[in-house]
């Protein structure tokens, strides 16, 4: 018999725990397929099972007549199962819930006649498809339904038509899926309705002002990812048991309705990441009972209005990312329950408020991007709970409060780029949580401490300033740090050979300091390293051959120090450096051309009298090359041949040509054929032969030497190229047989 025809006729059939058993069967067999992988889910559904058995089964519930009256399925893997739709001969059942299951498929329509189902929760699943809708002639759509949970998958159409027939309609959660088109003017008749979550899909339209009908709406969440039409509706404000208000991100313009003062009861009120408009409505202070209040990011101007000091209750205010401008008023510091303070990128001016913090529950302040002066409060961990601390691009000036190096909860604190003085508090160094510390572009004096530590910390800042005295060997007690940043400041003595216990290092700037004595071969065991900067300092001592072990050093600049001694030969290997500056040092003997040196112009060099060869102008003597080195034997090969092709070009003009205009003549066809490249690829190249020649120009010149020229150029693709141009290549077609053969064995 055809399955369809099966259900058609158990459904007509009197109720019963025995096809209550039959349907766990079905479930059970469409949940975890016999064909599919493998699962421990649903293990004691067994279909062999009497009544009252199947009441035993895990997440099923029954009542006194051992009918099936609920199913709980709570994040059991069913991967590559379904819902089928002999759920709905489930006559009795009253609550479905099957989540956080991966669970794919579709949401079958039989759902929508089940009698008695109230709640239904499918949410974070993988379920696709649109979600049922009435069907012409069909039995009353979900008839008993009073919640509705598809949270988190991935449907698609239309929003169901839920309206005035669902009268016990309460919550309503279809957000975070792919629902699309406009928000039904019938939802405006779920009279019932406390809550109702659309977040997060691709809904359009505008937003129907007849919701204000929902006299019971508590929440509403309507933002994320929809994109509406026009603005908040001012009826808004008749929603008079509404508590939370969420319209974030969702394309809303025109000015903040200020009739929204009305809603009495509101405690959050969430309006960023829109393109609101115009100043923040004076009627928000009517908002007593709000606790948060997030209008960042949006496109607001004046000041921030007087009456917000009756918001007594306030936790949260984020107005960050708008044209705000004025003081930031004295009435924040007074607020006893504020938690987060978001200001960041607007035009602020004057004073923090000297109270902040004394509430003793601060945990987040923010006011970056502003044009705030003057001192940093010092209570701003009067309760020890203070997390991130960001002031960053102000004009405040004056110390660091000692307080905040007792702060151990901090996590990141940024108070670059302002005029801040004086010696850094030493507990700032031996923060363990912190993950971040940004001093840079300050004032700032004294010394670092002996102690530093720290567990978490992955940054450390503090370029710019004034800091003196030796980096302490404990620099090296921060195993997660990974950018050390100390340039332009007054440090001497001796890089300590501690830093090379920093395995995560990848950036490394102790510039334009007073640093003496050699580069530690230490630093070497950093072999996350993929830049370093030990330029403007007094170093001397040669370039540790071991800087090889840098699999991925992109940028090497240790320019105007003393090093001396020849670079490392092995340096031409390392693939992975694209930036080297060793200019205005001590150095001597040649550069390297071969492998990554090619790349390099003259600029990377210059200011060594010792160096030599190119892409230097001055040529190595073979002493300076060492004699018999690969270097002075080339170098001296290349000048034999030089020499010899003269004379045999000057033989070849005089004997066949005689004339200076036959010889002119020749230079022409010469000429001519010289530009019949012919290029062998040793592997696949995203250029031709006609780029190589654009390149080869005068203004293109890097370097030259005793066995040719080197050229960089771009391709009209954007690849760089550096191109040798060899000088032992014979006249006509006579070519070298040497250049020759060295091309065939490559």
């Amino acid at each position: 018999m055809p399955p369809l025809l099966v259900l058609v006729l158990l459904a007509s059939a009197s109720a019963s725990p025995e096809r209550d058993v039959y349907a766990l069967g079905k479930l059970k067999a469409a949940l975890v397929p016999a064909s599919g992988p493998l699962s421990p889910a649903l293990a004691d559904w067994d279909t062999a099972a009497s009544p009252p058995e199947h009441c035993s089964f895990s997440g099923v519930a029954c009542d006194a007549d051992s009918r099936v009256v609920a199913i709980n399925l709570k994040a059991v893997p069913l991967h590559g199962g379904s819902l089928p739709p002999e759920v709905a001969l489930l006559d009795a059942l009253a609550n479905l819930t099957v989540a956080a299951c991966s669970l794919p498929g579709h949401v079958p329509a039989s759902l929508a006649s089940m009698p008695a189902l109230r709640h239904l929760n499918l949410s974070d699943n993988n379920l696709t498809g649109p979600f049922p809708v009435p069907a012409a002639g069909a039995e009353p759509y979900f008839p008993s339904l009073e919640v509705v949970d598809v949270y988190n998958n991935n449907l698609t159409g239309p929003l169901p038509p839920f309206g005035a027939a669902h009268a016990r309609l309460s919550y309503i959660h279809l957000g975070g899926n792919y629902f699309s088109g406009g928000i039904p003017e019938s939802f405006a008749d779920l009279a019932a309705l406390e809550y109702l979550g659309l977040n997060g899909n691709a809904l359009s339209g505008r937003v129907p002002a007849s919701l204000a009908r929902l006299k019971r709406l508590r929440e509403m969440y309507i933002g994320y990812f929809n994109k509406y039409d026009g603005g908040v509706p001012p009826e808004f404000s008749e929603l008079e048991s509404l508590v939370r208000l969420d319209m974030s991100s969702c394309n809303l313009t025109g000015p903040i309705p200020p009739e929204l003062g009305r809603l009495a009861r509101l405690d959050t009120l969430f309006l960023l990441m829109n393109r609101l408009s115009g100043e923040i409505p004076p009627q928000l202070g009517n908002l007593k009972n709000l606790k948060s209040l997030d209008l960042s990011m949006n496109e607001l101007t004046g000041e921030i209005p007087a009456s917000l000091a009756n918001l007594i209750n306030l936790e949260l205010l984020n107005l960050f990312r708008n044209h705000l401008r004025g003081n930031i008023p004295e009435f924040v510091a007074d607020f006893s329950h504020l938690e987060v303070l978001q200001v960041w990128e607007n035009n602020f001016t004057g004073n923090l408020p000297p109270g902040l913090g004394r509430n003793g529950r601060l945990k987040r302040l923010d006011v970056a991007g502003n044009h705030l002066i003057g001192p940093i409060p010092p209570d701003l961990c009067a309760g020890r709970k203070l997390e991130v601390l960001v002031l960053m691009e102000n004009g405040l000036f004056g110390t660091i409060p000692e307080s905040l190096g007792d702060c151990k909860t901090l996590t990141r604190v940024r108070l670059g780029k302002n005029f801040l003085s004086g010696p850094v508090p030493a507990g700032l160094f031996d923060l363990p949580q912190a993950d971040m510390l940004e001093l840079t572009d300050n004032l700032l004096t004294g010394e670092l401490p002996e102690v530093i530590g720290g567990e978490k910390i992955g940054m450390l800042l503090l370029g710019n300033n004034g800091i003196g005295g030796r980096i302490p060997p404990a620099i090296g007690n921060l195993p997660a740090l990974q950018t050390l940043s100390l340039e332009s400041n007054n440090f001497s003595g001796a890089l300590p050979p501690g830093i090379g216990r920093l395995k995560n290092l990848t950036r490394l700037n102790i510039s334009g300091n007073s640093l003496t004595g050699t580069i530690p071969r230490e630093l070497m065991g950093c072999g996350s390293l993929a830049a370093i900067d030990l330029s403007r300092n007094d170093l001397s001592g040669e370039i540790p051959d071991t800087i090889t072990s840098l699999k991925i050093l992109c940028t090497l600049n240790v320019s105007r120090n003393r090093l001396s001694g020849e670079l490392p030969s092995e340096m031409s290997n390392m693939t992975s450096l694209t930036t080297l500056d060793v200019s205005y040092n001590l150095l001597s003997g040649p550069v390297p051309m071969q492998g990554q040196f090619l790349v390099f112009n003259e600029s990377s060099f210059v200011g060594n009298p010792g160096l030599c060869g190119a892409p230097l102008a001055d040529a190595c003597s073979p002493t300076a090359a060492g004699a018999g080195s690969p270097f002075s034997l080339r170098r001296c090969d290349s000048k034999k041949m030089l020499v010899w092709l003269v004379v045999m070009f000057a033989v070849l003009i005089i004997a066949f040509f005689g004339a200076r205009k036959g010889c002119e003549a020749w230079l022409e066809a010469a000429r001519r054929r010289s530009v019949a490249w012919k290029m062998t690829a040793f592997q696949k190249l995203d250029f031709s032969a006609d780029d190589v020649v654009e390149c080869l120009k005068e203004d293109n010149i890097i370097g030259k030497g005793g066995a040719g020229t080197v050229y960089h150029g771009v391709t009209h693709s954007g690849t760089e190229l550096a191109i040798k141009r060899l000088v032992g290549r014979g006249c006509g077609d006579h070519h070298d047989s040497g250049f020759t053969a060295e091309v065939t064995t490559v």
